[in-house]
């Protein structure tokens, strides 16, 4: 948490000092203020005392019932822009000392990097960065561009394949990367906040991946750079380059839009402050979908943590716009996070919660994931019947009629296929390997080839199924299949299975079809 500097300490004491005089001066106690304002008596005691703040909306009920003209709504707003200030500058300062650390670091990873032609297997693409941000810089335009030119080149310098570097130095760009996104989004005043919004619609329309109308790309940067010019339309927009970010994610995987997501989430927050009421919900939900969106990126780059965290403050955005689906959507990631990390009990807990609500929506496929986490969930616990009951309820559920008759879901990508993937994946845990096989080859027939990640996770675990099973080549050769969709996309989570599924092998290390195996991996960086 950042410390307040002595000024500010200061500035704070004395507010709480001129709301004592006034008070006392009206001859009014504590309880009164605390009643008017809808604060308890030890709320207004630590304002009076100069460790709280408390909101814009105590200080104007304050003033106006102590008739003070306006004297003290005017210090308060002048120990809040002090505040701001101060935060804004310890943000910079984080930011410069990451910074310098990534340089660096990509120095020396410029030092003794192979060039991409000669990849041999032993890293992971990295860009020089030149061609996006010479995009960006167009976009941006030259004010904008030159007050984001460092955070700009290293967000090039790690969004584009152009050089390998060696494995060692994985896990400490993972590092600087999670902090920049965490902290660059804060750095800018509000209204370049605002025209970041609509760089940041240029610069996804500039991506080689995600193609929006040029009409709307216009559009939403004329409205995000005029503050407090939050429409339905603008919103749309905002929602219309999310929903091109998570195409782009089926395909690609967390990196090609992690970036896009985290900063058009910060910018949104960003809006909300002066965003009508009549709009505040729906914005609150964009604000709730993108942070669920980063949350399960950011599990699928192996960071539990940070995707707990975003899909907690998912669910607490969902529930004040009283939005019970992106509510339950929520509860369903956090529920499969702690699955995944054998948590089961926590995983139950969410389940349960998300299916409680579920009985409140008529979204037939978020009903269908919550059955499919509660079933997920009772397999990590060992809880075979539970386990396959909840799948049973989830099969039950699935629309019978044609797709384009549904209703726009949140999770509009939940399929039977999804469904028997999951389902193979609990038989594997309750030892069930030929139960689990059939159901992922049933879920390898269903799925789109379009969900590249969902298809390698399926053909990973047919082929451990079919290991399970005796069936050593066939394992093999799924497993290299598995590894040629996963070696598309930069999962963590998806290449960590690669190598632990590959690692079941073992001991048939010495066999032709694992030698062959091991070949292919090699020329992927998988091994």
């Amino acid at each position: 948490m950042i410390q307040d500097p002595p000024e500010l300490v200061a500035m704070k004491l004395a507010l709480g000092k001129q709301l004592t005089a006034l008070r006392e001066a009206a001859g009014m106690v504590q309880q009164q203020i605390a009643r008017r304002t809808d604060y308890s008596r030890s709320s207004v005691a630590k304002a009076e005392s100069g460790s709280q703040l408390l909101t814009p909306e105590f200080w104007q009920t304050a003033d106006e019932l102590l008739q003070a003209d306006g004297v003290l709504l005017a210090s308060y707003e002048q120990v809040r822009r002090a505040k701001q200030q101060h935060k804004a500058q310890s943000r910079e300062a984080e930011l410069a000392r990451a910074y310098a650390e990534a340089q660096a670091q990509a120095q020396a990873l410029r030092d003794t990097a192979v060039p991409a032609q000669a990849y041999n297997g032993n890293g992971v693409g990295l860009p020089t960065g030149q061609e996006v941000l010479s995009r960006l810089v167009t976009a941006a335009g030259g004010e904008l561009a030159g007050s984001l030119a460092g955070p700009l080149l290293y967000l090039a310098f790690l969004s584009t394949p152009a050089q390998t570097v060696p494995v060692a130095w994985r896990a400490q760009l993972k590092e600087q990367l999670r902090t920049f996104l965490r902290e660059w989004a804060n750095t800018v005043e509000r209204r370049e906040h605002l025209r970041l919004l609509g760089w940041m619609a240029a610069a996804v329309a500039a991506s080689p991946t995600i193609n929006l109308d040029s009409e709307e790309q216009e559009r939403l940067s004329k409205v995000v750079a005029t503050p407090g010019r939050v429409d339905e339309q603008s919103i749309a927009h905002i929602e219309s380059i999310f929903q091109h970010c998570q195409r782009q994610e089926d395909a690609f995987g967390p990196h090609a839009v992690l970036y896009t997501v985290i900063a058009q989430r910060e910018l949104v927050d960003s809006l909300l402050d002066d965003c009508p009421d009549e709009l505040r919900p729906r914005l609150l939900s964009v604000y709730s979908n993108m942070s669920s969106s980063a949350g399960y990126n950011f599990f699928d780059l192996d960071d539990p943590a940070s995707a707990m965290h975003y899909c907690d403050q998912a669910r607490a955005a969902a529930q004040e716009a009283r939005n019970t689906e992106l509510a339950i959507y929520a509860l369903c990631n956090m529920s499969y996070f702690a699955s995944q990390q054998d948590k089961a009990h926590t995983a139950i807990d969410f389940a349960v919660a998300a299916q409680g609500l579920s009985g409140k929506t008529d979204d037939v496929l978020l009903q269908v994931y919550a059955a499919e986490r509660a079933a997920s969930a009772y397999a990590v616990d060992g809880q075979y019947r539970a386990s396959m009951n909840e799948f049973d309820r989830a099969l039950t559920g699935l629309p019978q009629h044609p797709a384009e008759d549904i209703p726009q879901s949140t999770v509009y990508w939940v399929h039977e296929g999804l469904i028997a993937s999951r389902q193979s994946d609990c038989l594997l845990k309750l030892g069930k390997p030929a139960e689990a096989a059939t159901s992922a080859e049933r879920g390898l027939q269903l799925y789109e080839s379009s969900f590249v990640s969902g298809v390698a996770f399926c053909m990973l675990r047919l082929g451990t199924a079919r290991l399970r099973c005796g069936e050593v080549e066939e394992a093999a050769r799924l497993i290299g299949e598995g590894a040629l969709l996963a070696a598309k996309i930069r999962s963590a989570r998806l290449t960590g299975e690669v190598r632990a599924t590959r690692g079941r092998l073992q001991p048939w290390h010495h066999t032709t079809a694992v030698r062959e195996l091991d070949e292919g991996l090699r020329g992927m960086g998988l091994s």
